[in-house]
Formats: structure tokens, sequence, C-alpha cells
């Protein structure tokens, strides 16, 4: 008997949340300087908190884990596994590029696990629900769904935060412009018609609701003018606790 898509769907999506949860700053806190990352800074688990604690190596470990694994390796096995076992297009010319995309139903699926693996990452159930702001995550998972509307917004966002040192401020304004460039990728470049890429809009812009409402004291204290910019070490912690 033929696996059911259903059944697909819901390993798909439970295990993307599972990947998504793996705490890579946290765990690298406690090797590295024998602390839980979350009692320190902004409280968070991703790469700035984990830059300004734990040092630059354990900074770039955690944004590889957060945009490689979390994002990019649940991105392509959402796609390879929505494409090859439940679509099975033929193979032309645009194969690889519109894997998983080319059905709305399948299409909204391979989104979700996407954004499954953010939303693990915000709230891992290892962590009791307590972990990053889902930038990196967000940033692995588009850049395998559309490369090219990752590409644009990435030269936003380290021109904001060259021109700034904010990069808090780099993900709010990269983030709500997410769904205009994937509708022009979608609809120009990958030639899927408007209904069909309308989950790939959707899933856009609940990743930017989702980083705007974590950033939600960012936007505080930059109108405060009292946000930490990138590369603040002041609280760095040099010292495994005892």
């Amino acid at each position: 008997m033929a696996f059911p898509d259903w059944a697909t769907y819901v390993l798909l999506v439970v295990g993307s949340y599972l990947v998504g949860s793996f705490p890579t700053g946290w765990v690298l806190g406690k090797i590295t300087k024998g602390i839980d990352i979350r009692d320190h800074g902004s409280g968070n688990t991703g790469f700035s908190n984990a830059y300004r604690l734990l040092g630059k190596r354990a900074a770039i470990l955690t944004i590889i884990g957060d945009i490689v694994l979390k994002g990019g390796v649940v991105a392509w096995a959402a796609r390879l596994i929505v494409g090859l076992v439940v679509i099975n297009p033929p193979a032309g010319p645009r194969f690889v590029y519109t894997l998983g995309f080319t059905e709305p139903l399948p299409q909204a699926m391979v989104v979700l696990a996407g954004i499954m693996s953010v939303l693990g990452h915000n709230y891992p159930v290892w962590l009791g629900f307590k972990g990053g702001k889902g930038m990196a995550t967000t940033a692995g998972v588009f850049i395998c769904f559309v490369p090219v509307t990752a590409a644009g917004l990435a030269i936003v966002w380290f021109t904001v935060v060259f021109t700034t040192r904010y990069t808090s401020l780099a993900n709010i304004v990269t983030t709500p412009t997410l769904p205009i460039f994937i509708l022009l990728e979608t609809r120009y470049i990958m030639g899927l018609d408007i209904i069909t890429s309308i989950p790939l809009m959707v899933g856009g812009l609940l990743a930017g609701i989702f980083i705007l409402f974590r950033h939600r004291d960012n936007i505080k204290r930059l109108l405060a003018k009292e946000e930490r910019k990138f590369g603040d070490k002041s609280e760095r912690i040099e010292k495994e606790a005892e």
C-alpha cells in the first residue's frame, strides 16, 4: 500500500519543527562557557546574542547551524520529499528550481515545513519554548525556496548593518518586503501563475510577521535609542561558570 500523502505531510511538518527546535546557540553556550545563553544579554539563542556573549567562533557556528541545518536542510528536504514523492513531476529545464512548487497544496506543505522550522527555532520544545528570533533560520529557508529574493534582501540587510550596526533594524527593514520579492521571482523567473504562487507569498508574509513580533522589544529600544549595536562586547563572558 502506498504511503498516503497526508501522512507524508504530517511527518514533514512535525519533523521540521523538531529539527528547528535544536538550540544551536544554547548548546554552544553550555559547551564553551558553561552558561545558559538565555540568562544573559538579550536572552535569545541566536547569532547576535551568541556573538555578544560567546565570541566570534561560537557565533559563526551558531549561524551556520541556524541557516544551514535548521533552514537550508529542512527546506530542501521538504522540497525533495514533496516534489519527488507527492508530485513526482517530469524533468524539465526548471525542474530543480520549481521542485515541490508546481502545485498549490503540495507547495503549501513545503512552505509550512519551512515555517515550522522557524517556529521551532523561536519556540524550541527542548528549552521550554524560549529560543531565538528566527531571522537566520528564515533566511536559510527562503534561500532554498526563492534564492533570487534572498540575494536581493541580503544586499539590503548587509547595507543596513554596515551603515547603522543594528542587526535588529536590518531584520525589521528587510522582512516586510519579502512577499513582494517572492511574487516577482515566482511569477517572472520561476514562471508560476498567481494562484500557484500564493502559498510562497503567504509564507513570506507570515515569516515577516513572526520576525517583527519577535523584535517588538528591539523596536521599542530603537525608538528610545537604547538598542545594542552589533559588535558590542560589553557583556562578553570571558570565563566559564563555576
